[in-house]
């Protein structure tokens, strides 16, 4: 029997940066991700799955850019060895290490995904599966308490792993997940609260972070999964669910344009950067 391929695509392009240099900066990662989904909305690219891996970076949302003492908890983040960015999905802020594996699902949004929540239910779709040879069971809903908290947060037992956002272009979707993989929730949870007790004065508006929330999958699942594992199952589901998988590490050549033009954008997002 035809398989019906995932989500309704039977050829998918699978991008693995997940074992990168810490010279790949994030802003590399959305502008990738914005690129990606122009590729797919013009056929240039099928539907993609990237998966992606930084370094000691802090990914801030617009919220957080109104915060009075901005410039202060920025100075913490650094002094901490994080680099703080503003991204261009919503959200708030993020912690990104090499024990957190990011996935960007990249779908036209024709037909299933012109619903502004499709995407979502897809991500956490796609995330069931790959956890599923754990026995894990997934719950989502916001966890109040939890770092860049939302509506499609990912949880187990009530502990938070993952966090989904968005990005819609003209004609495709960059639905993108964090994934805590190993090593401690509550820890990177602190650092967010503390970069918040920093940043803001009272009238400000910031999630009030309780880092008992938030929890790794090798925590919750009594088991070490490192973003490797996850990798690993990523490829497994692919090739279970689809007609046809092609496999990169880096754009088309006749991507890069787009590229450069989206990595402008996000550089003029944050100008306190410098690449």
């Amino acid at each position: 029997m035809q398989p019906e391929g995932l989500f309704g695509q039977h050829i998918w392009r699978l991008v693995d940066q997940s074992k990168t240099h810490s010279s790949f900066h994030a802003l590399y990662s959305f502008a990738m991700d914005d690129t990606l989904c122009t590729s797919v909305q013009q056929g240039i690219s099928p539907a993609v799955v990237r998966t992606w891996v930084h370094h000691q970076n802090i990914v801030l949302g617009n919220v957080d850019t109104k915060l009075t003492r901005l410039a202060d908890g920025l100075a913490y983040l650094r002094e901490c060895g994080y680099m703080p960015i503003v991204r261009n999905s919503g959200g708030a802020a993020v912690v990104l290490d090499t024990e957190v594996l990011n996935v960007s699902l990249i779908l036209p949004t024709t037909d299933a995904f012109s619903d502004i929540h499709a995407g979502y239910r897809a991500m956490v779709e796609f995330i069931r599966l790959l956890l599923a040879p754990y026995g894990a069971v997934v719950d989502t809903g916001e966890v109040v308490g939890s770092y860049c908290p939302g509506d499609f947060d990912v949880s187990i037992g009530g502990r938070k792993f993952g966090g989904l956002a968005q990005r819609r272009r003209r004609g495709a979707v960059a639905v993108q997940a964090f994934l805590l993989a190993n090593g401690s929730g509550a820890q990177r949870a602190e650092l967010v609260k503390r970069f918040y007790s920093i940043s803001a004065v009272e009238g400000d508006a910031y999630p009030d972070v309780n880092p008992g929330t938030l929890a790794s999958l090798s925590e919750l699942l009594g088991v070490t999964i490192s973003c490797a594992d996850l990798q690993a199952r990523i490829a497994e589901v692919l090739a279970e669910k689809a007609d046809e998988v092609r496999t990169s590490v880096q754009l088309l050549p006749q991507e890069l344009e787009e590229f450069n033009r989206n990595l402008a954008g996000m550089q003029a997002r944050n100008p306190q950067l410098e690449l």
